[in-house]
Formats: structure tokens, C-alpha cells, sequence
């Protein structure tokens, strides 16, 4: 009897052991099931977080539009728009709503507008304003450019976030005219400007490349003949 008794405790003991054993793996289950779903929540919000902004649908769709309708205006060859994921540098900021420099990593909308050799100044600006009239988004860059023609050397102006608020035609003209200017030096081969989101040209924002070695020449006659634009001023790199 003694035996039976003691035997009957040993295996109430074992299946006592046994329930909690289960039990503690059942809970551990359960922990480590609700802790994978809290860490793939998470992993998911930092997703979201570090892909920042992304270009809204109805602003992809208006500027598809945009670039269409330049495609029908007198001087322009070709006119595209890539969307631009990478973040912007240092040297290129993004305005904020109040007009200062933001450097935040973004998206950008890259325009590019290739006109004929024979396109005039005003063709230019007529491109350029009506960009500023129907896009007012700083998330707008545009390269355009005009290949050599007769009696003028190539030229490429970036407008960099430079259509978040409407500008003037005047100012836009200004632009263009001191581009055709410099091209029609004789001695210049290639003319780059650079147009700030405040559309204040400075040092830095032109580059001109020189045909042939006598530079001295041909510096002296583009100063002279910017000195009424609205390059006036802007100091430049010659190159070779």
C-alpha cells in the first residue's frame, strides 16, 4: 500500500511538472509571436518614415501636362520630365514656404526643354514664363538648352527650384536676353548659367567656355557686352 501511495504521488508530481513545462512554452510561444509582430510594426513605421515625401499623383499629372503643351510651342525640339528620388545637395537647397534654403532630402521634378538651333530669346522666355505661370511647385527644376546655331555658341540654363512662385515676364525676359548676348560673342563656344530659387544671379551661377586661347579678348568684349544684362556683374571661370 505504502509502495502504491508513494508511486501515486511520484506520477502526480511528474504530470504536475509536465502542465507547467507546457504551459511556460505556450506562454514563451505566445511572447515571442507578439514580440515579431511588434518588431515588424515598427520596422514598417521606419519604413514609412525614411522614405519621406513623395510626389502626389495630381502633380505628376499636371506637369505631364506642362510638358506636353511646350512640346506644341514655337522653338522647342523636345521637351521630357524625370522624377528625381535622390536627395538634393547642399548647393542645391530646397526653398521653404517662407523663401529660405531647406536642405532636407526630397524629391524633384527634372524638366528638360532642348530648343532648335534657331530658337530666338523671346521663344526662350515664352517657355520659361509659361512654366512659372502654370507650375508653381519648388519642387521644379528645369535644364534648357539651345545648340549651336548661326552666329551664336550653345547654351544650357538650369532654373533650379525656381518656379515655386510666379515671376515676372521681365525678369524672365532679362534672363534670356543676357543668355543670347553672351552666346553671340565671337571668340564663345559654350555659355551654362545657373538660376537660383531667388533668381538673383552671382558669382558662381555663370561659366563660359572660350573657343581659342586668346582669352583676353574675348573676356574683355562679353564684359562689355554683358554690361547692360542681367549677367552684368556676375564674374565667371573662362575656360578653354
Amino acid at each position: 500500500m505504502g509502495r502504491r501511495q508513494a508511486l501515486g504521488w511520484l506520477g502526480a508530481t511528474i504530470c504536475s511538472v509536465a502542465l507547467v513545462i507546457a504551459g511556460g512554452l505556450m506562454l514563451s510561444s505566445v511572447a515571442v509571436h507578439r514580440y515579431l509582430q511588434a518588431s515588424t510594426s515598427a520596422m514598417h513605421r521606419g519604413d514609412t518614415q525614411d522614405a519621406g515625401p513623395t510626389p502626389a499623383p495630381t502633380d505628376v499629372a499636371a506637369i505631364d501636362r506642362v510638358v506636353a503643351a511646350l512640346t506644341g510651342m514655337p522653338g522647342v525640339a523636345t521637351a521630357s520630365c524625370d522624377i528625381d528620388t535622390a536627395p538634393p545637395s547642399a548647393a542645391q537647397p530646397t526653398p521653404t514656404a517662407e523663401g529660405a534654403p531647406n536642405s532636407v532630402g526630397d524629391f524633384s521634378y527634372e524638366i528638360s526643354v532642348i530648343m532648335t538651333p534657331d530658337a530666338t530669346a523671346a521663344q526662350s522666355t515664352d517657355v520659361v514664363y509659361s512654366m512659372t505661370k502654370q507650375l508653381q511647385n519648388a519642387h521644379v527644376n528645369l535644364e534648357l538648352s539651345v545648340p549651336t546655331g548661326d552666329g551664336h555658341a550653345e547654351s544650357v540654363v538650369d532654373y533650379r527650384n525656381a518656379f515655386d512662385a510666379p515671376v515676372a515676364r521681365s525678369t524672365v525676359a532679362a534672363v534670356s536676353q543676357a543668355v543670347s548676348v553672351a552666346t553671340a560673342v565671337p571668340g564663345v563656344e559654350s555659355v551654362h548659367v545657373t538660376v537660383p530659387y531667388t533668381w538673383n544671379l552671382a558669382a558662381g551661377d555663370l561659366d563660359v567656355h572660350f573657343a581659342t586661347n586668346a582669352v583676353q579678348q574675348p573676356t574683355d568684349e562679353l564684359k562689355h557686352a554683358l554690361a547692360r544684362t542681367a549677367l552684368a556683374g556676375v564674374e565667371w571661370s573662362p575656360t578653354h
